[in-house]
């Protein structure tokens, strides 16, 4: 069953919400989710393996990694939503005046760049 024209789903203006404003709430979720889940799998139960996890997903959803660390290292209990929402808000706020460029990292940038090795020493003979 298709809901009818009509409806709410069609037309954004009703529920005062635009796309962009949708993508920012549901990036903050995203985030939110993933500092709580890192707060439990390294302060709480020092979960290697699991927080190497919850790392790479961060990078395949191309969050940016400052804001989660401001977050994670808040120092805000992670049971309270609505003082994590309240530090990434000021970050946000912080950062949106500060650059307007893209910020973020992605696991694809990360594997493509390959390490450096250092330049050989030039021989020195003992005089």
């Amino acid at each position: 069953m298709t809901a009818p024209s009509s409806s709410c789903l069609h037309q954004s203006w009703r529920s005062g919400v635009t796309s962009t404003a949708f993508s920012a709430r549901k990036q903050q979720a995203l985030v939110l989710l993933l500092a709580q889940q890192l707060m439990n799998a390294q302060f709480l139960r020092a979960d290697r393996a699991g927080s190497e996890r919850l790392w790479q997903e961060a990078a395949a959803l191309e969050l940016d990694v400052e804001r989660l660390l401001h977050v994670l290292y808040s120092g805000v209990d992670s049971q309270d939503h609505a003082s994590l929402r309240a530090e990434d808000d000021a970050w946000l706020a912080e950062h949106s005046r500060t650059s307007n460029r893209p910020r973020g990292w992605t696991l694809q940038g990360l594997t493509r760049r390959q390490a450096r090795r250092p330049a050989p020493a030039a021989l020195v003979s003992p005089a």
